[in-house]
């Protein structure tokens, strides 16, 4: 199975929109992260597209998020794949993608609310976000991050902000 991934472009938008509602569903529209991407663009220097036979069939985004000492990291999601490609390894390319172009940009860290089960074997952990809550639930997901720069998630405590509009 031969698949491409192209950094997003604006025109991606409607189409990684229509992705993210056939992955997740309108429930996602409640979620605590959900606060973190109304009226924000997303990180498209960070984000990727997966095309298949030129049709599009997966992506990842990037949100800006403040930490409680004022430094703003990307918020790695939603991860979107298809329902019948899921397992093939696209969305493994597409978050080591992300996560490879997020670490050379010189970003300090990536916080994500995901599986850890998925997500751990990435590299992200609840260990450096012990201190940090985004300000509402995130169960039955968990909030983990990774940090490229020692110290740039760890001993930090207070909320996790959406950057101001």
């Amino acid at each position: 199975m031969q698949y491409s991934l192209t950094q997003e472009v604006p025109t991606d938008s409607d189409d990684i929109d229509a992705l993210i509602d056939s992955a997740f569903g309108p429930g996602r529209l409640t979620r605590t992260v959900h606060r973190f991407r109304k009226s924000v663009p997303p990180m498209n220097e960070y984000g990727f597209v997966a095309r298949l036979e030129g049709e599009m069939v997966a992506s990842i985004r990037f949100w800006p998020v403040v930490l409680p000492c004022g430094t703003t990291i990307p918020m790695l999601g939603p991860l979107a794949v298809r329902p019948e490609i899921r397992g093939l390894g696209i969305g493994r390319a597409l978050v080591r993608k992300g996560m490879d172009t997020v670490r050379v940009s010189g970003m300090p860290a990536i916080v994500i609310v995901g599986d850890p089960g998925y997500y751990a074997p990435f590299g992200f952990s609840v260990e450096p976000v012990q201190g940090l809550d985004l300000g509402g639930p995130v169960v039955p997901l968990t909030l983990m991050g990774i940090e490229y720069e020692a110290g740039a998630l760890s001993g930090k405590s207070g909320t996790v902000e959406p950057v101001p509009t």
